[in-house]
């Protein structure tokens, strides 16, 4: 940062949860750049053996703000899951802020990161088309980017990211446009090759079913209907000190790319950005990052086996929305912890059911329809 700058002026939210030594990590990096706005999200215990750990998490947090800082915790008191705590802690500060910085507990930004964000969210805040800042970039110095220190792509990561309020308002954790997307085959015409089509089809429909836990994919989903792309900066500005991490929400330590991701170095941005005359996709960049970061293709049994599971959560999903309808039964047989507070409830746009996980969601639908097959 500038010598004479004192406090970083843009709001900085982290996301946190029971990972005391990456918060830890993750923090000092926040405290490197002393923001004069903190926003904490945090999201309530899974279980009786997460509470000590997310304890801790807090404890720390509630002590380590050792500067002049206006600091707003959001802390849940029952845990949403990712798909839900993110997006609502994201909600709440967009209610106050125009704009943010946004780091979970796993990623270390760099100072260089902070200030790319800040440079890129004030010069691009009127440019629609433009939805997020990414910190990352997983093909560091790409030779597309020429004499240019930014390109714009469908795929730019929220390892570390910022946004704007007008990016964010019109966001649908339900995904409701994508059986038409999907139908019409926008996206695969517009966006995507053949293989991160058959990727991002099979996590678009499992998202919609409510058998993913994720917000971020349903942000990318965001971003691409509306035909938005985030800004990714030459070199890589953070490290994800989380991947593979076992108390992570997705932890894979058996996925090739972890390895990859974990040792991206971060790297120096020039002192005066140089940015492209125009808002054009990248679309080289797309391509290779489709063909090198996506998934490799599935096999046929294993392609088949998920089109089965989605259409069995598809199933499941329709009759829970039916069961949710049926009051005496809801509020009888459906335990607390799979029924949404009533905050929940008014930010998920009246759902009342948490979709813990597909398995779950097909067991309870399930006894519902033996309940009405049997109540007839």
């Amino acid at each position: 940062m500038p010598g004479e700058e004192k406090f970083y002026d843009v709001p900085v939210v982290m996301f946190v949860y029971k990972r005391p030594d990456l918060t830890r990590k993750s923090f000092e990096a926040i405290r490197h750049i002393r923001p004069s706005k903190l926003y904490i999200v945090c999201d309530g215990p899974k279980t009786k053996k997460d509470e000590a750990a997310v304890k801790e998490v807090r404890d720390f947090l509630d002590t380590a703000v050792d500067w002049p800082c206006e600091v707003h915790r959001d802390y849940a008191t029952r845990n949403m899951g990712l798909r839900y705590r993110i997006p609502s802690g994201i909600k709440h500060v967009f209610e106050t802020e125009d704009r943010a910085v946004f780091v979970e507990d796993d990623i270390e930004g760099s100072d260089e990161f902070f200030r790319f964000c800040r440079e890129m969210l004030e010069h691009y805040k009127d440019d629609e088309q433009v939805m997020m800042v990414a910190g990352t970039n997983i093909l560091p110095d790409h030779p597309t980017f020429g004499d240019y220190d930014i390109c714009f792509s469908c795929f730019s990561h929220i390892w570390g990211w910022a946004s704007w309020k007008r990016a964010w308002e019109t966001y649908d954790t339900n995904m409701l446009s994508w059986p038409k997307l999907r139908k019409d085959r926008t996206l695969e015409k517009n966006v995507f090759n053949k293989k991160g089509y058959a990727f991002y089809k099979w996590i678009f429909d499992d998202l919609q079913y409510q058998w993913y836990n994720s917000w971020g994919y349903i942000w990318l989903y965001h971003m691409l209907s509306h035909g938005g792309m985030g800004i990714v900066p030459k070199k890589n500005l953070v490290n994800n000190i989380g991947m593979g991490n076992a108390d992570g929400e997705h932890p894979d330590e058996n996925d090739e790319r972890v390895d990859y991701v974990s040792s991206l170095p971060k790297g120096v941005m020039s002192d005066e950005y140089r940015l492209p005359p125009e808002i054009v996709r990248n679309t080289v960049f797309d391509e290779e990052f489709q063909d090198k970061y996506v998934l490799p293709g599935l096999k046929p049994l294993e392609a088949a086996k998920r089109s089965v599971r989605t259409y069995l959560n598809h199933k499941a999903f329709l009759t829970v929305c039916e069961m949710e309808k049926d009051a005496e039964y809801f509020n009888k047989y459906i335990p607390d912890e799979k029924k949404l507070s009533p905050e929940e409830i008014k930010w998920n746009d009246g759902e009342k059911y948490r979709q813990i996980d597909g398995k779950t969601m097909r067991r309870d639908a399930a006894a519902y329809r033996k309940y009405k097959k049997k109540h007839k």
